[in-house]
C-alpha cells in the first residue's frame, strides 16, 4: 500500500496471514490476455483507479504530492487535475451519480467533488483507515486493509452492512487494497501481491483469484512499486501500478 509508511506492518501483517500463499498455486499458463497497453505517469503513486465513460479518474498518493486526476488514457490529456493539502495521504476513488469520492489514509476523511468541475462539495468522517472505494451503482464500498468491506450510504458515508472477506474455506483475505465493481462482483488488489480476488458482495466469498505475473519486466520496472490499481471497461479490465510507466488492458480468462 504505501511501502515507506507500512513497511512494518506489512510485514507483520503478511507474516500473520492465513490466506493461501501466492507461490502455492500460480497457474502454469496466465490468467489474463494483454489486449492493449497504454503510457502510465511515473510520478503517479497509484491508489485509486476507476473509468467514468471513456474518462480514466486517478487518485495518487504520499503527503504533499496526493492527486485527483482526470485523463484520457491514450494520449494522457489532462481534463483536470486537483491537489490535496499536504496534511492529507490520498487513497481510493470512486464516481458516483457525478461525483467523486476520495478517501485519506489515517486522516479519517473522504472528500467529495463534482466529477465535472471538480469543486469540492462535501467532506464525510470515518473511523479507522481508508484503503479502497468502489460503487456498486447504488451504494460505496470501502476497505480499510482488514479482511472487511463496508458498504456504505453515498450520502452521508454511514455503514449500511459489513461483509468478511474469505475463501470457501473460511480463510480470511486481508490487506484488501484498491476495489473495481464490475460484472457483478468486486475486484480487489491485495497489498503487495502479484494477483487480485474476486469477491461475491453478498457473502464475501473469494469466488476467483486472477495471477498477474509477469506483467512486470526488471528493467522497465526497478524503480516502480507495487501494483494498484484496477479499471474496468467494456469488459476488460485495466491494470497499473504505484510509479508503473505503463497500464495494461486485459482479458481476464475464465477458469
Amino acid at each position: 500500500m504505501r511501502t515507506l509508511y507500512l513497511i512494518f506492518l506489512g510485514i507483520t501483517l503478511i507474516a500473520g496471514c492465513t490466506k493461501d500463499k501466492p507461490s502455492a498455486d500460480v497457474p502454469a499458463e496466465p490468467d489474463y490476455e494483454i489486449i492493449n497497453i497504454y503510457p502510465h505517469n511515473t510520478s503517479y503513486f497509484t491508489q485509486g483507479f476507476e473509468f467514468a465513460g471513456d474518462t480514466l479518474v486517478e487518485g495518487t498518493g504520499h503527503y504533499g504530492n496526493s492527486k485527483l486526476i482526470k485523463y484520457n488514457i491514450s494520449d494522457s490529456q489532462n481534463y483536470g487535475e486537483i491537489s490535496l493539502s499536504s496534511g492529507y495521504f490520498g487513497e481510493g476513488i470512486t464516481v458516483l451519480e457525478g461525483k467523486i469520492y476520495q478517501l485519506t489514509w489515517q486522516e479519517n476523511t473522504c472528500f467529495v467533488y463534482d466529477y465535472t468541475d471538480m469543486n469540492k462539495l462535501n467532506e464525510f468522517s470515518y473511523t479507522g483507515e481508508g484503503w479502497g472505494i468502489c460503487n456498486d451503482g447504488e451504494n460505496l464500498i470501502m476497505s480499510d486493509g482488514s479482511s472487511s468491506l463496508y458498504f456504505r450510504d453515498p450520502s452521508d458515508f454511514s455503514i449500511l452492512r459489513t461483509i468478511s472477506v474469505k475463501d470457501s474455506n473460511n480463510i480470511a483475505y486481508s490487506l484488501l487494497n484498491e476495489l473495481e465493481f464490475a460484472e457483478g462482483r468486486i475486484f480487489a488488489n491485495v497489498w503487495q501481491a502479484e494477483y487480485i480476488v474476486e469477491i461475491d458482495p453478498l457473502t464475501g466469498i473469494v469466488t476467483d483469484k486472477y495471477y498477474l505475473t509477469d506483467l512486470m519486466s526488471q528493467e522497465e520496472y526497478s524503480a516502480s512499486d507495487v501494483m494498484n490499481g484496477i479499471a474496468y471497461k467494456n469488459g476488460h479490465f485495466f491494470v497499473t501500478g504505484k510509479y508503473w510507466p505503463k497500464i495494461f488492458e486485459l482479458e481476464l480468462k475464465n477458469k
